[in-house]
């Protein structure tokens, strides 16, 4: 039986440490700032408070995919490196991205009948995505076959919890996920909107809060009425150039649940072209998500 890798793309946003660490093969995904496009690589070169200071000053932010060929070059290189590949893909829901690596992989599977390409569709973004990606990859630490590594991630995808706050409304207008009045109304009224990435792998709107303040009550109880073995696990706060924001979030978080360690991380420019700086992000495994 041949070796595998579990793989993944930066829109997971592991952690850079963790990819190093496991020499995990990753899948750079565009994004483009006023017209100049760029490939997110997880921060190793990425200026992540620079891309939010120029959302700042009004850049042109947006999301794009790689064509086919790109992912074929990237899955040769691992087959020719003589592994198979388990490659744990950011939600369909939300990019064309996840059908053109299928159309990748038949394409070099062609090349190589003996290889083996397995995608999940893990319906999740960001750290939502990463944690199962973490997951897997001690799955596979501790022995665990390809086929069994699969089969958890598809069970357990919709127990990865993600939900966002967002600062600024008129990200979300842009992105048509608000229409112009709500948006005004929204910034008017100091109302921040609560997104969650739902069954379907799609981010929703989930509550709204006003005042910056509650924001951070509502994840507490979010996570209080869903986590499962807290003491076994690692939570994510995640933030936009909002350190301060993250910093209390994680405090309120280590006085009132078990978990194994909260860790901080920044949001990369793939949601940031969606939702703008400011953002707080909380992720965690818990019950299966309801909707």
């Amino acid at each position: 039986m041949r070796d595998f890798v579990i793989a993944t793309d930066s829109d997971t946003e592991i952690p850079l440490s963790f990819a190093d660490k496991y020499d995990m093969p990753v899948f750079l995904m565009p994004y483009t700032v006023d017209g100049e496009e760029r490939l997110f690589d997880l921060g190793r070169n990425t200026d992540i408070i620079g891309f939010y200071k120029e959302l700042a000053n009004g850049a042109d932010a947006i999301t794009n995919t790689r064509p086919p060929a790109d992912i074929a070059e990237w899955f040769r290189d691992i087959i020719k490196g003589g592994k198979d590949v388990l490659y744990l893909s950011f939600s369909s829901a939300l990019s064309g991205h996840y059908d053109l690596s299928q159309m990748a992989r038949l394409e070099v599977l062609e090349e190589f009948p003996d290889a083996r390409i397995e995608i999940v569709d893990t319906l999740r973004i960001s750290m939502g995505a990463g944690i199962l990606v973490m997951q897997a990859q001690q799955l596979k630490d501790e022995g665990k076959s390809l086929e069994e590594i699969r089969d958890w991630v598809i069970d357990n995808r919709q127990r990865a919890h993600a939900w966002f706050s967002v600062n600024d409304l008129n990200y979300l207008k842009k992105g048509g996920r608000l229409s112009g009045a709500q948006a005004a109304i929204g910034t008017l009224l100091d109302v921040k909107p609560i997104l969650k990435i739902n069954r379907e792998g799609k981010i929703v709107a989930a509550d709204k809060v006003k005042g910056t303040k509650k924001i951070l009550k509502f994840f507490l109880d979010v996570i209080q009425q869903n986590v499962e073995q807290p003491e076994s696990q690692t939570a994510f706060v995640l933030h936009a150039d909002n350190l301060d924001g993250a910093e209390k979030m994680r405090a309120l978080i280590e006085e009132n649940v078990n978990f194994k360690n909260v860790v901080i991380q920044d949001i990369g420019p793939v949601i940031g072209c969606h939702t703008g700086p400011g953002v707080l992000a909380v992720v965690f495994m818990g019950k299966p998500a309801a909707s």
